[in-house]
């Protein structure tokens, strides 16, 4: 199996889980992230959930930290107007800083969490890797452009502008994927990729999804080591961390292989990314214990990190 390792430096985030945490613990959460040196913060797009809409969350983390990047997992294409999105990721790029935002986009599954808001959800999974393939064109081409039109299935745009543009000419845009055709579309043309539903269920699992994403690089020139892998996991040591990952995976609709991350001895856990680094990912977005998720993320920062950092 054809497969190429990042060359990208190791990153680690923490997603911002909870549908009904209080907003002062999500921001203490944050704030911890952006003190320890973890590098991204990821918050959730799922509106009819018990939950904080996740443009808005994004846009009070970053006014009340300092360094840390803002993502998504997904940010979901049908709920937003493409050029509206543009212009909100552009403004929030120059109220936090450069190098914060990161647009991580999703075509959306679930379709009642979509038609429920009257958003403009595609009938096939085609329609909706469609939709969202136009939402990128018209996010970068507003940013590239002083005027821009796009004519897409559903979303278009007409002589429309965007100002402030980003501080550095376009932000990085990821998609989670996983079907070939949408892995091969973000091998051509993302920044990164975010593998949904949760972890891997092997090295092996994650090795044939990167292999599909690099050939679609390959196959319009670019160099497939640069773009970055992201996966979502558990973590937390021993193991009662491993049975809240565990019990966490067997509530209903939660994705496979969601049990599954960074979980026991800071060993183990350096192990377990040095597998993964070497199947293709460079980025884990964490999701630690409720009960201890500060004092792990503490331990998590002082036992693994420095060591991951060099791996």
């Amino acid at each position: 199996m054809h497969m190429t390792a990042s060359t990208n430096p190791l990153r680690f985030g923490i997603n911002l889980t909870g549908s009904d945490r209080p907003y002062a613990e999500l921001l203490a959460t944050a704030q911890l992230a952006d003190e320890l040196g973890f590098d991204t913060v990821a918050m959730t797009d799922r509106p009819p959930e018990n939950n904080y809409e996740a443009w808005t969350l994004a846009s009070a983390i970053g006014a009340l930290t300092h360094r840390v990047r803002l993502t998504h997992n997904t940010l979901n294409v049908p709920l937003r107007n493409a050029a509206l999105l543009a212009k909100m990721a552009a403004s929030l790029d120059a109220i936090v800083g450069a190098d914060r935002v990161i647009l991580t986009l999703g075509a959306g599954t679930g379709g009642p969490h979509f038609t429920s808001y009257g958003a403009p959800w595609g009938a096939t999974p085609g329609e909706r890797v469609t939709d969202l393939q136009d939402c990128v064109a018209i996010l970068r081409g507003l940013w590239a452009n002083q005027t821009f039109s796009y004519q897409g299935r559903v979303h278009r745009v007409e002589e429309a502008t965007v100002q402030p543009r980003p501080a550095g000419g376009a932000l990085p845009i990821y998609i989670g994927a996983l079907g070939p055709r949408l892995l091969r579309y973000t091998g051509a043309l993302a920044d990164g990729w975010l593998k949904n539903r949760g972890w891997p269920e092997s090295p092996d699992e994650l090795q044939g999804y990167v292999a599909v994403l690099e050939r679609g690089a390959e196959k319009a020139g670019r160099d497939p080591r640069g773009i970055r892998r992201v996966l979502n996991g558990a973590a937390g040591f021993g193991a009662t961390a491993a049975a809240d990952a565990q019990a966490r995976a067997s509530r209903g609709g939660a994705p496979a292989g969601s049990g599954n991350g960074l979980l026991g001895s800071p060993a183990q856990i350096l192990e377990t990314i040095q597998k993964h680094r070497a199947a293709g990912a460079d980025t884990f977005h964490l999701a630690f214990p409720a009960a201890s998720r500060h004092d792990d993320m503490r331990r998590f920062a002082e036992e693994v990190l420095p060591q991951a950092r060099s791996l």
